[in-house]
């Protein structure tokens, strides 16, 4: 008998495959996959649609039958690479938090388990350290920059939180969770609003105004299990928090005491696998996380695939999937540019590229 398809892709617009070469796995080998994949959206037909990719995501625009989007995929192993290294320039240990400098594009601030939160350049050079804890015990798990309040803020791994000025002042050092803090977000629109998420299995919502103590929180969501990322929209109206199992959360802020929007979707936390975040497209209401098939979650199937999951932002209807045949990784991590017409997406020591430009339909 086969395999009862998830409830939630049932009435979903096709899969994404790329095609693949002649080295690759014959089209036997593929089939099983192919036909697990290639589903059907309602009312479509077999005219092509040369809308953007992303923007027929946002309007339920349904591809073609039997077609497939056509996408630049580029394969980067570290030290193998033809673009310009960026060798040598990271502080000691993982870089756990990463922030293109918004006054100078050759600049970037960083979080490391080396126990540091800096501003440095692609030579390599350290222009200023903004917090070191001194000791290999804690490290700095994640940080963000507001360039309109001209302030740095980074949280460590035993729950304390750091806001500086861009100078470098410290202006104060908080422990604000229990455990450590795996995220800090600032309002793109009201950046004096601060969002942290922690394995404390809390996120809490700050005003940097009215900061005096750990206490001094507007609001704390918790969770039930621990949190991996709390992000707002590009927006600023809503957060969306991704925990370490198998829970999407959307929230409104001007009603944060309500019960949240739910996606079910699995994303199980492993030891030595980066941390798989949601995030928001730029532009559209759209939701893009990669998923981490789990045996034990309720719709999975058999020969589930490690594709990136695009939800719709209000509704939490999924609307597509990603997935390559020959980058068949966990996607954890899944950045947009400014645009929102490319995704860059994180497989280990691989990032896949998936472009606008060379996208089209085809029959």
């Amino acid at each position: 008998m086969a395999p009862r398809k998830r409830p939630e892709t049932q009435k979903t617009p096709e899969v994404v495959l790329r095609p693949k070469s002649k080295r690759n796995r014959s089209p036997r080998e593929l089939e099983p996959e192919a036909k697990k994949l290639c589903l059907k959206g309602p009312g479509s037909s077999r005219r092509s649609d040369s809308g953007c990719l992303w923007a027929g995501l946002a309007s339920l625009r349904v591809p073609a039958p039997c077609s497939s989007i056509i996408r630049a995929l580029h394969h980067y192993k570290l030290g193998r690479t033809s673009w310009p290294s960026l060798q040598q320039i990271g502080a000691g240990g993982s870089i756990t938090g990463l922030k293109f400098n918004p006054l100078n594009a050759n600049q970037f601030f960083t979080s490391s388990m080396e126990g540091t939160t800096r501003l440095q350049d692609f030579k390599g050079n350290t222009l200023r350290v903004f917090a070191s804890s001194g000791t290999c015990n804690i490290w700095f798990c994640s940080l963000d920059v507001s360039v309109r309040s001209r302030v740095v803020v980074t949280g460590d791994n035993v729950g304390h939180v750091i806001l500086l000025n861009l100078d470098g002042k410290e202006l104060w050092n908080l422990r604000m969770h229990k455990k450590k803090v795996t995220h800090v977000a600032l309002n793109p629109c009201c950046d004096w609003f601060l969002a942290t998420a922690s394995v404390d299995q809390t996120v809490k919502i700050w005003d940097l105004r009215q900061v005096r103590g750990k206490s001094s929180f507007l609001y704390s969501l918790p969770h039930r299990h621990p949190v991996n990322a709390a992000l707002f929209s590009p927006d600023g109206a809503r957060l969306l928090t991704t925990d370490q199992k198998s829970e999407i959360r959307v929230y409104s802020a001007s009603q944060w005491d309500c019960p949240p929007s739910l996606i079910s979707h699995p994303h199980r936390h492993f030891q030595h696998l980066t941390p798989i975040k949601a995030t928001w497209h730029p532009r559209y209401n759209l939701i893009v996380v990669g998923r981490y098939p789990d045996p034990n979650f309720k719709s999975c199937t058999p020969h589930e695939l490690r594709t990136i999951d695009v939800f719709d932002g209000s509704s939490g209807k999924m609307m597509y999937q990603l997935y390559d045949p020959e980058s068949s990784g966990i996607m954890s991590l899944n950045e947009f540019n400014l645009m929102g017409d490319t995704l860059a997406s994180v497989m280990g020591y691989h990032i896949l590229i998936w472009s606008q430009e060379e996208a089209g339909m085809r029959k």
